[in-house]
């Protein structure tokens, strides 16, 4: 009997829930500078690129409830001014701004985008 070893993987995709394609498009391209792609042959799934890890929005789900399910942490290169286009653009702030303590030498701050998905935001010192 031959057994495999597990291998590291890496996230290749992610599904964001948004029952509001055009919130969501419309927040991330303008707080997170992220590519829309919508397509005609998928009309409620509209793939992004973040820069790193692509995904889509899908129209079809929606968000957990608040303090439930994983919180993706987007890494930013100003927390504060970061922020202030999250609440500029429809997003709530759940938690401000704060240090991370001995883990991390990092500050971080968590809100809801305009479809009430929970994400976080951190800053590395």
């Amino acid at each position: 009997m031959m057994t495999q070893t597990p291998t590291a993987s890496s996230f290749c995709h992610l599904s964001i829930p948004a029952p509001d394609l055009g919130k969501a498009k419309a927040f991330y391209e303008s707080v997170f500078g992220w590519t829309i792609q919508i397509s005609p042959a998928a009309p409620n799934y509209w793939f992004f690129e973040s820069g790193n890890v692509s995904g889509a929005f899908d129209a079809s789900t929606t968000p957990a409830p608040k303090g439930v399910g994983i919180v993706p942490m987007l890494q930013v290169a100003d927390l504060d001014a970061t922020l202030d286009l999250i609440t500029a653009h429809g997003g709530t702030i759940t938690q401000g701004r704060s240090k991370i303590g001995d883990a991390s030498p990092g500050d971080d701050a968590y809100f809801l985008d305009p479809n009430g998905n929970a994400m976080g935001i951190y800053f590395d010192r």
